[in-house]
Formats: C-alpha cells, structure tokens, sequence
C-alpha cells in the first residue's frame, strides 16, 4: 500500500504555476467586470431569462484567450456549451469556467459575485480558483487525492494533499506568485462545528421551499445568506456549516467552489450522500448538500469520502500516474 503523500507530491509540487496562472486570468477578468460596473453595463437577457452583461462577455473574452494555450476542453457559460455533449467527458480533462457568476447579484448593485475558473478530470474537480473582485478576495483550492480510494472516516488534523488558501487585496497587489502559496498564513480549512447548532448559507437570489424545508428539518440555529459560488468559500474558510442547494444550478456554477471547499476538507454530495460529480446531462446539476465537516453528512457517505485524506491502493495508480501528466503538462504551458 501507498501512501498518498508519497505518491502524490510530486504532482502537488508542479502545480503552484498553473494555479497562479489561472488565479491572475480570474484577477484580470475581475478587473474588466469592476471597469464596466459603474458604466452602462448593457444588460439583456439570454433565452433562460437568466441576465448577459458587458462585463460578462469582456471577463469570458480574457479567459478563454488564455485558456486556449493549455489545448483541452472550455466548457464556459457564455461560449455555447450545448456545442459540447457533457456525456463525452467523464473520463476527460477539461476546464469549466464561469466568468461572472452571480450576474443577479451585480446586476443589483450587490458585492457578492465570482470569477470562477475549475478544473475538472474524471468527472470531479481537480484545482477551483474563485475570484470576488468587488470584494478583493481569492480563493484557491488544490485536492489531488482518488475519490475511489478513500473508505475511512478523515482525521480532524488531516488535509494531507488538499491544500485550500485566501488571499486579499492587500496581499495581492502585483498579482499572485508562487512564493505566497507556501507561507501558512494564507491556507485555509474548514471548522469542525457542532452536528447539533448548524449555521447554514443560504442562495441570496435563489431561494426556494425545498431549501426552506431543509433547513427547517435540520438543527440550523444560524444562517446567512451569501450570493454566487460565495458560499462554498464561506464554508472552506470556517465561517458556516453547511450549504443546501434544490434551486437549479449549472456545472460551472459550483466545480470551481467544490474544489476549494473540498481542498479545504469539506464535502459536496448529492441527495443520497454520493460525491457531487460532474459531466451530467445538458451540464444541469441536481440538487447538492456542502458540508464544511464531512462526518455532519448521512451515513452512506463514509464509504465515498471525498476528503483529500485515506491511502491510496495499487489498482488506483494509474489514475494518479494520469493526473500527475496533466498537472505537469498544464503547469509547463503556464507561463
């Protein structure tokens, strides 16, 4: 048997390059969100009635012209994914991207709205960069452990290769470099909480009955409410419990937050307590459960942990040999 902090360093090891790259494309396009912001921000609506901005199309237009180098798949909101057959994916690499995500919410003057850049392989997210320009906050998350391979109940000291961080403005004036990956200042992790007196995140713009009864069936004692893939962050970084969503979302609405919360050591699941996967039909998601402390989720989850801890089997080394390319391949094209 193999340790996975044996297995998994050198993977680990190339990828500050790529996720500083994609982290400072996120910070560009958040850049040309806040120019257009205070201007005439050309709002239409798309065939869904869901709200198109200028600023929606300006921060798509930067990342995708960076994305194109790394030679794999864009699955983006604004760049007609119905192209794309979502069935073809699932044991492929590939990135999703959202390039304003909670146009709601900067269409209503509000703060709470992401640059997100995830990706995926293997139908689950690898690396997520979230970006809230209005609020000069990053998020990056890195989990490089096998979903397949983990079948115990995580160690409360234990991230092993997920590695979550948050950067402010201040810390990031001339962008971000690899060297701030390393201090521990900027790492993240989610709380341990209490199973009996949750805190819940709720959607700002999405709210519906089905998430109101969730929360009123749970011990939820606080809750807050927070627009965009926000959420997922709030968790990773400590501050809630737990996020239930039933509202309709899109993939690249939540891969980029899921990597950084379970980069963090928490878990997405859908409703019967499986790891949240991607590469669904039309690209539509179902409805999904965030938690900030996997053990607070239903039984059946154990055995499908989705933690970046546990040990990693011979039969799963080739999936691994398979993401240590990839990072290494992207990272070389990263500069």
């Amino acid at each position: 048997m193999l340790h996975n902090s044996e297995s998994l360093t050198a993977t680990a090891d190339y990828a500050p390059p790529l996720l500083v790259a994609l982290a400072n494309t996120c910070i560009e396009a958040g850049r040309a969100i806040e120019s257009i912001r205070s201007s005439d921000i050309g709002l239409q609506y798309k065939s869904d009635n869901s709200p198109l901005t200028k600023a929606d199309l300006a921060a798509e237009l930067i990342i995708d012209q960076f994305l194109k180098r790394y030679n794999i798949p864009i699955i983006s909101e604004e760049a007609s994914p119905q192209l794309f057959r979502s069935e073809d994916f699932k044991n492929s690499a590939y990135f999703l991207v959202d390039p304003l995500d909670g146009t709601r919410e900067f269409v209503a003057g509000r703060a709470h709205y992401t640059v997100n850049i995830a990706l995926v392989m293997h139908a689950y997210p690898l690396i997520g960069v979230v970006y809230a320009p209005a609020l000069n906050v990053l998020y990056l998350g890195l989990c490089l452990g096998d979903h397949g391979s983990r079948t115990r109940v995580p160690r409360e000291s234990a991230l092993s290769l997920g590695r979550a961080w948050k950067f402010h403005a201040d810390s990031m004036l001339d962008g971000l470099s690899a060297s701030m990956l390393v201090p521990e200042q900027h790492r993240i992790q989610t709380r341990i909480g209490n199973s009996a007196r949750l805190h819940a995140l709720v959607s700002a713009s999405h709210l519906d009955h089905q998430t109101e009864s969730w929360v009123a069936g749970h011990p939820i004692v606080e809750r807050s409410d927070f627009g965009s893939s926000l959420k997922f962050c709030k968790l990773a970084e400590g501050f809630a419990d737990v996020y239930p969503r039933f509202a309709p979302t899109m993939e690249w609405d939540t891969a980029a937050g899921q990597a950084v919360l379970e980069a963090a050591g928490g878990i997405v699941t859908d409703e019967v307590s499986q790891r949240f996967q991607y590469g669904k039909s039309n690209w539509r998601n179902q409805a999904f459960i965030a938690w900030a402390n996997p053990l607070f989720a239903t039984k059946g989850f154990v055995e499908n942990n989705a933690t970046c801890d546990g040990d990693i089997q011979a039969s799963n080394l080739p999936h691994h040999r398979q993401v240590y390319e990839l990072i290494a391949s992207l990272a070389d094209k990263s500069s």
